[in-house]
Protein backbone atom coordinates (compact mmCIF):
# COMPACT_ATOMS: atom_id res chain seq x y z
CA UNK A 1 0.00 0.00 0.00
CA UNK A 2 2.81 2.38 0.97
CA UNK A 3 4.57 1.66 -2.34
CA UNK A 4 1.43 2.55 -4.29
CA UNK A 5 1.12 5.81 -2.39
CA UNK A 6 4.77 6.63 -3.08
CA UNK A 7 4.31 5.88 -6.77
CA UNK A 8 1.25 8.11 -6.79
CA UNK A 9 3.14 11.02 -5.22
CA UNK A 10 6.08 10.56 -7.60
CA UNK A 11 3.75 10.54 -10.61
CA UNK A 12 2.00 13.60 -9.25
CA UNK A 13 5.31 15.40 -8.78
CA UNK A 14 6.43 14.55 -12.31
CA UNK A 15 3.12 15.76 -13.70
CA UNK A 16 3.51 18.99 -11.76
CA UNK A 17 7.00 19.55 -13.19
CA UNK A 18 5.75 18.86 -16.73
CA UNK A 19 2.86 21.29 -16.30
CA UNK A 20 5.26 23.94 -15.01
CA UNK A 21 7.52 23.42 -18.03
CA UNK A 22 4.61 23.62 -20.47
CA UNK A 23 3.33 26.75 -18.77
CA UNK A 24 6.79 28.29 -18.88
CA UNK A 25 7.22 27.55 -22.57
CA UNK A 26 3.74 28.90 -23.26
CA UNK A 27 4.46 32.17 -21.46
CA UNK A 28 7.81 32.51 -23.22
CA UNK A 29 6.24 31.99 -26.63
CA UNK A 30 3.39 34.38 -25.82
CA UNK A 31 5.98 37.05 -24.98
CA UNK A 32 7.59 36.55 -28.40
CA UNK A 33 4.24 36.94 -30.15
CA UNK A 34 3.71 40.12 -28.11
CA UNK A 35 7.05 41.42 -29.40
CA UNK A 36 5.90 40.74 -32.97
CA UNK A 37 2.68 42.66 -32.33
CA UNK A 38 4.71 45.53 -30.90
CA UNK A 39 6.83 45.52 -34.05
CA UNK A 40 3.65 46.04 -36.06
CA UNK A 41 2.79 49.07 -33.90
CA UNK A 42 6.31 50.46 -34.37
CA UNK A 43 5.96 50.16 -38.14
CA UNK A 44 2.55 51.81 -38.17
CA UNK A 45 4.07 54.72 -36.24
CA UNK A 46 6.68 55.08 -38.97
CA UNK A 47 9.61 53.43 -37.17
CA UNK A 48 10.62 50.65 -39.57
CA UNK A 49 14.12 50.28 -38.10
CA UNK A 50 12.82 49.59 -34.58
CA UNK A 51 10.21 47.18 -35.95
CA UNK A 52 12.89 45.30 -37.86
CA UNK A 53 15.07 45.13 -34.75
CA UNK A 54 12.22 43.56 -32.78
CA UNK A 55 11.65 40.87 -35.41
CA UNK A 56 15.38 40.12 -35.56
CA UNK A 57 15.50 39.73 -31.78
CA UNK A 58 12.50 37.38 -31.83
CA UNK A 59 14.18 35.24 -34.48
CA UNK A 60 17.44 35.24 -32.51
CA UNK A 61 15.68 34.01 -29.36
CA UNK A 62 13.83 31.24 -31.17
CA UNK A 63 16.99 30.10 -32.96
CA UNK A 64 18.86 30.22 -29.67
CA UNK A 65 16.74 27.39 -28.27
CA UNK A 66 16.55 25.48 -31.54
CA UNK A 67 12.80 25.90 -31.88
CA UNK A 68 12.52 27.58 -35.28
CA UNK A 69 11.46 24.36 -37.02
CA UNK A 70 8.91 23.53 -34.34
CA UNK A 71 6.90 26.70 -33.86
CA UNK A 72 3.60 26.96 -35.81
CA UNK A 73 4.38 27.29 -39.51
CA UNK A 74 2.20 30.38 -39.89
CA UNK A 75 4.05 32.23 -37.12
CA UNK A 76 7.42 31.32 -38.64
CA UNK A 77 6.30 32.43 -42.11
CA UNK A 78 4.99 35.71 -40.73
CA UNK A 79 8.27 36.29 -38.90
CA UNK A 80 10.33 35.84 -42.06
CA UNK A 81 7.87 37.66 -44.30
CA UNK A 82 7.53 40.71 -42.06
CA UNK A 83 11.30 41.08 -41.80
CA UNK A 84 11.58 40.83 -45.58
CA UNK A 85 8.85 43.43 -46.04
CA UNK A 86 10.62 45.84 -43.72
CA UNK A 87 13.95 45.33 -45.49
CA UNK A 88 12.15 45.90 -48.80
CA UNK A 89 10.59 49.07 -47.40
CA UNK A 90 14.06 50.25 -46.38
CA UNK A 91 15.45 49.57 -49.86
CA UNK A 92 17.65 46.67 -48.71
CA UNK A 93 16.51 44.39 -51.52
CA UNK A 94 19.19 41.69 -51.41
CA UNK A 95 18.76 41.22 -47.66
CA UNK A 96 14.99 41.05 -48.14
CA UNK A 97 15.40 38.29 -50.74
CA UNK A 98 17.74 36.36 -48.43
CA UNK A 99 15.18 36.61 -45.63
CA UNK A 100 12.49 35.04 -47.79
CA UNK A 101 14.79 32.11 -48.60
CA UNK A 102 14.93 31.11 -44.93
CA UNK A 103 11.48 29.54 -45.17
CA UNK A 104 12.59 27.40 -48.12
CA UNK A 105 15.61 26.24 -46.12
CA UNK A 106 13.34 24.96 -43.36
CA UNK A 107 10.21 23.74 -45.11
CA UNK A 108 11.27 23.31 -48.72
CA UNK A 109 9.65 25.35 -51.48
CA UNK A 110 6.91 27.46 -49.90
CA UNK A 111 3.38 27.43 -51.22
CA UNK A 112 2.51 30.76 -49.60
CA UNK A 113 1.58 33.24 -52.34
CA UNK A 114 2.69 36.18 -50.20
CA UNK A 115 6.31 35.07 -50.55
CA UNK A 116 6.10 34.97 -54.34
CA UNK A 117 4.44 38.39 -54.47
CA UNK A 118 7.16 40.02 -52.38
CA UNK A 119 9.88 38.12 -54.23
CA UNK A 120 8.52 39.47 -57.50
CA UNK A 121 8.37 43.02 -56.14
CA UNK A 122 11.93 42.72 -54.83
CA UNK A 123 13.18 41.48 -58.20
CA UNK A 124 11.47 44.36 -59.93
CA UNK A 125 12.73 47.03 -57.56
CA UNK A 126 16.27 45.69 -57.76
CA UNK A 127 16.06 45.62 -61.55
CA UNK A 128 14.95 49.26 -61.62
CA UNK A 129 17.63 50.28 -59.12
CA UNK A 130 20.39 48.50 -61.06
CA UNK A 131 19.14 49.99 -64.32
CA UNK A 132 19.08 53.51 -62.93
CA UNK A 133 22.54 53.23 -61.40
CA UNK A 134 24.30 51.60 -64.35
CA UNK A 135 26.16 53.82 -66.80
CA UNK A 136 25.32 51.53 -69.68
CA UNK A 137 21.58 50.96 -69.88
CA UNK A 138 21.62 47.29 -70.89
CA UNK A 139 18.11 46.42 -72.05
CA UNK A 140 18.86 42.67 -72.15
CA UNK A 141 19.92 42.58 -68.49
CA UNK A 142 16.85 44.60 -67.56
CA UNK A 143 14.51 42.33 -69.49
CA UNK A 144 15.96 39.20 -67.84
CA UNK A 145 15.41 40.73 -64.41
CA UNK A 146 11.88 41.76 -65.32
CA UNK A 147 11.14 38.26 -66.57
CA UNK A 148 12.24 36.84 -63.21
CA UNK A 149 9.95 39.27 -61.39
CA UNK A 150 7.10 38.40 -63.74
CA UNK A 151 7.58 34.66 -63.10
CA UNK A 152 7.33 35.15 -59.34
CA UNK A 153 4.19 37.25 -59.66
CA UNK A 154 2.65 34.64 -61.94
CA UNK A 155 3.34 32.00 -59.27
CA UNK A 156 1.77 34.28 -56.68
CA UNK A 157 -1.39 34.58 -58.77
CA UNK A 158 -1.46 30.84 -59.31
CA UNK A 159 -1.64 30.42 -55.53
CA UNK A 160 -3.85 33.44 -54.76
CA UNK A 161 -5.78 34.31 -57.90
CA UNK A 162 -7.60 37.33 -56.46
CA UNK A 163 -4.53 39.19 -55.13
CA UNK A 164 -4.92 42.63 -56.70
CA UNK A 165 -1.39 43.77 -55.81
CA UNK A 166 0.02 40.79 -57.69
CA UNK A 167 -2.33 41.39 -60.64
CA UNK A 168 -1.42 45.06 -60.89
CA UNK A 169 2.32 44.46 -60.69
CA UNK A 170 2.22 41.52 -63.09
CA UNK A 171 0.33 43.50 -65.73
CA UNK A 172 2.64 46.49 -65.35
CA UNK A 173 5.83 44.46 -65.71
CA UNK A 174 4.33 42.57 -68.63
CA UNK A 175 3.54 45.93 -70.27
CA UNK A 176 7.12 47.16 -69.83
CA UNK A 177 8.50 43.96 -71.36
CA UNK A 178 6.15 44.24 -74.34
CA UNK A 179 7.38 47.77 -74.93
CA UNK A 180 10.96 46.53 -74.91
CA UNK A 181 10.21 43.62 -77.25
CA UNK A 182 8.44 45.93 -79.68
CA UNK A 183 11.56 48.09 -79.85
CA UNK A 184 9.80 51.09 -78.42
CA UNK A 185 11.75 54.30 -78.13
CA UNK A 186 14.54 53.71 -75.58
CA UNK A 187 14.03 57.15 -74.08
CA UNK A 188 10.38 56.37 -73.35
CA UNK A 189 11.36 53.16 -71.58
CA UNK A 190 14.04 55.00 -69.61
CA UNK A 191 11.53 57.62 -68.45
CA UNK A 192 9.02 54.90 -67.56
CA UNK A 193 11.56 52.98 -65.49
CA UNK A 194 12.86 56.08 -63.72
CA UNK A 195 9.39 57.25 -62.74
CA UNK A 196 7.84 53.87 -62.04
CA UNK A 197 5.50 53.56 -59.10
CA UNK A 198 4.69 49.91 -58.74
CA UNK A 199 1.78 49.28 -56.39
CA UNK A 200 3.14 48.16 -53.01
CA UNK A 201 1.51 46.44 -50.06
CA UNK A 202 -0.01 49.13 -47.85
CA UNK A 203 1.33 49.54 -44.28
CA UNK A 204 -1.94 48.27 -42.80
CA UNK A 205 -1.29 44.95 -44.55
CA UNK A 206 2.25 44.55 -43.22
CA UNK A 207 1.40 42.17 -40.36
CA UNK A 208 0.21 38.97 -42.04
CA UNK A 209 -0.10 37.42 -38.60
CA UNK A 210 -3.16 39.61 -38.12
CA UNK A 211 -4.76 38.48 -41.36
CA UNK A 212 -7.13 35.56 -41.65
Amino acid sequence: MAKKQNDFYVAKAILGVVLLMVTGVGLWYWSLLSEMRQAVDDYRQGDAETALGRYEEVERKIRGVGMLRFIPARDRQNLFLNQARLLYDLGRYEEAAEQLEKENEIAGLTTDGRFFLLRGDISFRKAVSDYQESERKDAKVLEDALRSAEDNLRDSLRLVADDWDAKFNYEFINYVRRMMNQNQDEEKIKILMENVRVKQTQPKALPPDQQS
